[in-house]
């Protein structure tokens, strides 16, 4: 029986993995920086409540638990925020897996690790999809950090021969998405639109309401992302994981969507015109930011025979009938 840590466990990903690893007999530590909501003691897995990037703490919590398989999804999670929190997005995003390969060293050489890497390292890729030989050149700190994890993993793996892998992970979403992310926020507005809301109580990163007036305000539109569901791309991160040999792996669907797609698709699940509920507001445009990604799943699919069951439709029904029972319960 498989001894796991999931770092980073308090988000959608962590959430995704950890009832897939109980579900395959694995005994389960997960970490989070802060207390987890209480509903989350309930998956079966043992809680410890620390920083990563402190490394006493990232020093103990490897000794006592001393798995066989690390999973890092501890991030600062998104590329806008790395802009206010430069020196923290360093520190957890690039120098905690370096410091997981070090502990590694040291304690369990012969244990596996997951490095949870990002389609940002890519930036603004001139290429028509991204695969792993994609000339990277990030554009936020956040995938500045990403980048070099992603690089200083794959130099542990060469220089001491440990089985470290990194899946570049596109977009992937899910239900359990926080209203900061594009995606639960169209799915959100949609959801109240369909429940006769005018005006939300949820608000945006502006502290404008999500929904005002019947609307919600967005950036650039035409931003084209590769959408997938988070319940399929963990089930990649442990197949990287078992797998012989270490690798690195893009994680993603191979198509790509539009955020006008995102929104069209979820306001036509609730017999609305996206048009009638968005607007555009120029203070959202990023000035820096990875316009296309599309990913190029050839090496996964033929080496790992995985490849995602959920498709962009699915996925955006999912999310909107998820809000629709969350906004209704709230209401009642």
């Amino acid at each position: 029986m498989s001894k796991v840590l999931v770092t980073g466990a308090s988000g959608q990903d962590g959430y995704y993995l950890i009832n897939l690893l109980r579900q395959q007999g694995c005994v389960v530590h997960a970490q989070s920086r802060r207390q987890t909501h209480p509903s989350l003691h309930r998956d079966g897995a043992s809680w410890h409540v620390g920083d990563p990037a402190d490394r006493d703490f990232l020093d103990s919590l490897i000794a006592s638990v001393m798995p066989d398989e690390i999973y890092n999804l501890a991030a600062v999670s998104r590329p806008i925020q790395s802009w206010g929190a430069p020196r923290e997005t360093a520190d957890v995003n690039a120098f905690v897996p370096q410091d997981i390969c070090e502990l590694l060293l040291k304690y369990k050489p012969d244990s596996r690790l997951f490095q949870a890497s990002s389609s940002e390292i890519f930036g603004d890729a001139v290429d028509h999809t991204q695969n792993e030989q994609t000339l990277c050149a990030p554009k936020s700190p956040y995938g500045v950090a990403k980048l070099y994890a992603h690089r200083i993993v794959g130099a542990y793996r060469a220089q001491y021969g440990l089985h470290v892998s990194t899946g570049i992970l596109f977009n992937h979403e899910s239900p359990k998405r926080p209203l900061s992310f594009v995606s639960q926020k169209i799915a959100y507005a949609a959801a109240a639109v369909s429940l006769g809301l005018n005006e939300t109580p949820e608000v945006d990163e502006t502290g404008r309401p999500i929904l005002l007036d019947g609307k919600m305000a967005l950036g650039d539109l035409s931003v084209r992302r590769d959408f997938g569901f988070a319940g399929d791309y963990v089930e990649a991160m442990r197949l990287i994981v078992q797998h012989p040999t270490a690798d690195d792996y893009v994680i993603g669907t191979g198509r790509d969507h539009s955020i006008e797609d995102f929104c069209h698709q979820a306001f036509s699940l609730v017999g609305q015109r996206w048009e009638d509920h968005v607007i555009v507001d120029p203070g959202l445009m990023r000035k820096v930011d990875s316009r296309y990604t599309r990913a190029d799943t050839a090496k996964i699919r033929s080496v790992l025979n995985w490849q995602p069951n959920v498709d962009f439709q699915a996925l955006v029904s999912m999310m909107v009938k998820a809000q629709t029972a969350i906004i209704r319960g709230s209401m009642s």
